[in-house]
């Protein structure tokens, strides 16, 4: 039984890893399907994409921290992880690129406000 609980740490720590990975790959898919204006087929092939990468990443963690052998608290460590990543760097990383757009829109706006702009990019 010590031999089972031994390496407990590890485990939950690379499985903790592998959900922030998750998470950074949720994010990607998510400023993906944001950019390109997904429609109901491009964020049905995000989804999937984010599906597969997501399973990937779980098993080759728990392959490789666990052998993997499937326990409650690798997949609870991975949804902490990703939780983590989603709550606190993905929400901070939104707000930072809304901030970015509305810039990017007002600057936009101004612009074309002037009439030289105008006359150049008829």
């Amino acid at each position: 039984m010590l031999y089972e609980t031994l390496g407990q740490l590890q485990v939950f720590v690379w499985m903790l890893a592998a959900g922030a990975l998750m998470g950074g790959w949720y994010a990607v898919t998510a400023a993906l399907r944001r950019l390109l204006t997904a429609g109901p087929l491009l964020s049905l092939c995000a989804d999937l994409a984010f599906g597969l990468g997501a399973a990937a990443i779980y098993c080759a963690a728990l392959y490789t921290a666990n052998y993997g052998q499937p326990r409650l608290y690798t997949l609870l460590a991975a949804a902490l992880g990703f939780a983590l990543l989603a709550g606190g760097a993905f929400s901070t990383g939104n707000k930072l690129a809304h901030t970015i757009l509305i810039t990017i829109q007002k600057t936009i706006d101004t612009l074309r406000r002037h009439r030289w702009i105008n006359v150049i990019f008829k």
